[in-house]
């Protein structure tokens, strides 16, 4: 599932939670290593969003969370790979027949995504990638990004003191990390499902024979949770989110007492929607491609470090579920990372893996 592209050295992530910078020592399958990684607290003024045109309510301190980390670094002007939360973009995976020309391909993808597109077509970038073949027919995956957000973002980071050369999306590159395990052997013919699980919301694809078949960025994150905290306890969203970081809300083994342990309850109506969206993107894959059953669930991003949510999620699911750090190593500065940091790392990582 590796993409095309330059080798990258640097990345900056932009998130809606963190912003961070990752420079790289060496990258092999199932390893990465990092000279150095940091972050800072990203700045509110940064919202993205496929819903409007110029998000960024003010650029200056955007800017400025940049301008910290690359000083932080002693980064001189270079190029950079500059990614962006999945739900900046509408993507979307469809079949069509393989003797499409590149303008029938280009006419396919619009008529899907132009009923969904909140502003005119034209105000958006539109890429799309045959990205492998169910039967006799051709995968394509689709990206649209608003033109004019892409432009924005990329003038904050250059006047920042970095070059993006590339932008692009978390799931991509969390699947670039591990396409050693998805083309494993051990897992031919299996159905395997990657969900990154964001701050502002959940992308769900579904992986064949290390082919992506089908991907779905749904509505709801971490920060649904932070929010129902908040409004329970009646606490700043600060004090929520690390709440939630300290305490228990899941069991580690699958028991009746799970539903009636206090915590749960609170958060209960938010983790029943992410599994409704969750089950809704794979139902649908196995409706389409006419499958049975996913053979296992991997689960990335901040979202995976909630304690133990990867047995209430295989519950629900009725699958095996586990988290990516259990799939690939990560050293900074020559020093191994925890769990909660490889979960958290694991798209900017995959970034230095595209071929």
């Amino acid at each position: 599932m590796a993409r095309f592209g330059s080798k990258i050295n640097t990345v900056l992530e932009m998130g809606t939670y963190e912003m961070r910078l990752l420079m790289l020592e060496s990258a092999s399958a199932g390893e990465i290593r990092l000279k150095k990684c940091l972050s800072t607290d990203a700045s509110k003024d940064f919202v993205v969003s496929t819903f409007i045109e110029f998000p960024i309510m003010d650029a200056e301190p955007v800017r400025k969370a940049a301008a910290s980390l690359i000083k932080e670094t002693k980064l001189s002007y270079e190029n950079i790979m500059l990614m962006l939360p999945d739900h900046s973009s509408l993507i979307n995976v469809l079949v069509t027949p393989p003797r499409y020309s590149r303008k029938e391909m280009e006419e396919a993808v619009r008529e899907d995504l132009e009923p969904v597109m909140p502003l005119p077509y034209d105000n958006w970038f539109v890429n799309q990638q045959s990205i492998g073949t169910w039967e006799e027919d051709e995968i394509v995956l689709s990206i649209a990004t608003i033109k004019n957000n892409l432009l924005e973002a990329g003038s904050i980071i250059q006047r920042a003191g970095l070059n993006p050369i590339m932008i692009d999306l978390n799931f991509l590159n969390v699947a670039n990390l591990i396409e050693h395990y998805l083309i494993n052997n051990e897992n031919k013919g299996k159905n395997i499902c990657l969900i990154h699980l964001g701050h502002e919301s959940t992308s769900v694809g579904v992986f064949k024979d290390g082919l992506l078949r089908s991907l779905q960025n749904r509505q709801v994150g971490g920060y649904d949770f932070t929010k129902q905290l908040s409004k329970h306890f009646h606490v700043p969203e600060h004090d929520a989110d690390q709440f939630k970081r300290n305490e228990n809300f899941f069991l580690p083994e699958p028991s009746p007492e799970q539903d009636v342990q206090y915590n749960f309850t609170v958060i209960k109506n938010v983790f029943t929607l992410l599994c409704r969206e969750i089950f809704g993107a794979i139902e649908s894959y196995l409706t389409k491609f006419r499958e049975f059953t996913i053979h296992e669930v991997i689960i990335s991003g901040g979202g995976a470090n909630f304690e133990n949510i990867h047995v209430m999620l295989g519950t629900n699911l009725n699958t095996k579920v586990r988290c990516i750090s259990e799939l690939y190593q990560l050293y900074v500065s020559g020093r191994p990372v925890n769990d909660s940091e490889r979960n958290s790392l694991a798209a900017a990582c995959g970034c230095f893996l595209r071929e």
